[in-house]
């Protein structure tokens, strides 16, 4: 199975209402500076909400405090009626699988035991590897378990990346710039994978074309604050598009999907 194809079997586990994120009132500070600012969104169970917004807009940030890795100077992070903040990392880590930007280690590992390491928060069980297997079948991977780790190009890394994230069963997918290092083709399947998983997910995108063919809903950051939220069509409009991220934008609708589509300029006069 590759990952242009639809999963017979996800390795993820199934999203019901128990899997709505709502976040409350987030804000992060470093160094004494605010970078989130008092953030307050939601994501429906089972759909994929894109985070977006210019460099430095907090988009990482907020992640990282949705995540548990950077603990929120205030605000509230629920996923159903678990409070992700106030549990301990592991009891989190069961809930909830994040896909960075970047992750490298020095250590020897096959690709196999890269996705393993998703399993990590749960007790082992023998049906262990089969499932990291079955969650690199499903990103197209499976061929190259046995590979060294640090063999693989940065797009290889990405989807094994995911691959552990599935292994891991999560309630909340977590993704960071999922899209960096991949070709055309990975940017256009992952999201389409993502997007059908039916996996509460969460992705910090820096296209905004792409945001607009797969995510359900968007929510634009800007200096740390929620600039606007909805859907593709009422949120990546030019007026806002021009007010966040400063340039010209004409939106057309997808001749195959009918999705918006942008095209940008530099500000006229």
């Amino acid at each position: 199975m590759t990952v242009t194809e639809s999963p017979v079997r996800s390795p993820a586990a199934p999203a019901d209402e128990s899997s709505t994120l709502r976040v409350a009132d987030v804000s992060w500070s470093a160094d004494g500076t605010l970078i989130v600012d008092g953030v307050s969104l939601a994501v429906r169970s089972g759909t994929l909400t894109g985070l977006l917004g210019p460099n430095g807009a907090g988009k990482s940030s907020l992640l990282r405090a949705v995540g548990g890795t950077n603990r929120p100077d205030g605000g509230v992070v629920r996923l159903g009626d678990d409070d992700l903040l106030a549990m301990r990392r592991r009891d989190r880590a069961r809930r909830v699988a994040v896909v960075e930007q970047e992750s490298t280690t020095d250590v020897p590992l096959r690709v196999l035991d890269v996705v393993l390491l998703g399993r990590t928060p749960h007790r082992a069980g023998d049906s262990d590897e089969a499932l990291a297997l079955d969650s690199l079948d499903t990103v197209g991977m499976r061929e190259l378990a046995d590979r060294d780790w640090h063999t693989l190009s940065g797009g290889e890394r990405q989807r094994v990346h995911l691959a552990r994230a599935l292994t891991q069963q999560p309630r909340l997918l977590l993704l960071d710039e999922p899209t960096n290092h991949l070709d055309i083709h990975y940017q256009l399947a992952l999201l389409g994978f993502v997007h059908d998983l039916g996996v509460t997910s969460l992705a910090a995108l820096h296209d905004l074309n792409l945001a607009a063919a797969y995510c359900d809903e968007v929510v634009l950051l800007r200096d740390g604050r929620v600039a606007a939220a909805g859907s593709p069509r009422d949120v990546l409009v030019p007026e806002v598009i021009r007010d966040v991220f400063g340039v010209d934008c004409d939106v057309h609708p997808h001749p195959r999907t009918g999705r918006p589509v942008l095209t940008f300029s530099p500000l006229s006069g």
